[in-house]
Formats: structure tokens, C-alpha cells, sequence
């Protein structure tokens, strides 16, 4: 993995299905990601980096950050990207900051494969925690 693990809510591998974390062990190429202590005062960032376009113009993909008290409790949505779909602002790269006083956080995936062919697949997702303070602004 090119970056560090600890800031990776998602590492590039294909999505074909929901991804629903609940464990900091990595399945599906996600996992749930510990910031003890919660935010820093002006809060974090994370990147959502799509490499590949949907394969179908109806299919859909929505990624929400939420955090949590406890690895396995009842996650909250702190931000939300905006529903991508074929040829919406992909290939392309998306910003949103949070606070959080919780430490667990995590990237829920949900997809909708409109034709329900069982065939999403959207490769090249990366969704990274990011500190940087003009991004912070």
C-alpha cells in the first residue's frame, strides 16, 4: 500500500458491493480507522479519489464518513460525498472535513447497481484521512 495504513479508510480495491466496515481489520479493502482523543480542533479531511468511471449510467455510488464511540456500536454520518454516477466527476477527486469526538470513524460505500446484473465494479477508489492545514481552512 503506497500510503499509511492508519490514514486509509479505503486502499484502491474494486468495489462491487456495499462496503459497511465494523472492524479495524482491513476486508474488502476497507476498514475502521481509530483517532483516539477524536479531531484536532479544526477537524480533519478526507479524500475521496475515483480512478474509474461506472460502467452503467444508472449505477450509483455514495460515500459517507461516520464516526462512532466504539468499533462495533451504532455509527453516525459526520459528512457525505456527493452521488456519483456515470460521467458525474469521474475520474476525479473530492474534499470534506469533519470534527469528531469519537474514535472510531469510518468510509461507509453504498453502490446501487440500477440493472441489478450482479456487474458493479468501480476500481481505483482510494478515501484517505487527511491533516493539512489549508486544507483546513
Amino acid at each position: 500500500m503506497a500510503f499509511d495504513a492508519n490514514l486509509v479508510f479505503h486502499d484502491g480495491t474494486a468495489i462491487t458491493a456495499d462496503i459497511t466496515p465494523t472492524s479495524a481489520t482491513r476486508t474488502s479493502g476497507s476498514a475502521v480507522l481509530s483517532i483516539p482523543g477524536g479531531t484536532p480542533a479544526k477537524g480533519l479531511a478526507v479524500v475521496l479519489v475515483v480512478g474509474n468511471d461506472l460502467a452503467e449510467a444508472s449505477d450509483t455510488l455514495q460515500v459517507t464518513i461516520e464516526e462512532c464511540a466504539t468499533v462495533d456500536g451504532t455509527y453516525v454520518e459526520v459528512a457525505r460525498f456527493p452521488l456519483l454516477t456515470k460521467g458525474t466527476g469521474m475520474p476525479g477527486s473530492y474534499v470534506r472535513r469533519f470534527d469528531s469526538n469519537k474514535e472510531f470513524i469510518r468510509a461507509k460505500i453504498d453502490i446501487t447497481d440500477a440493472d441489478a446484473g450482479s456487474d458493479f465494479t468501480v476500481a481505483s477508489v482510494h478515501i484517505l484521512l487527511a491533516y493539512h492545514p489549508f486544507i483546513l481552512l
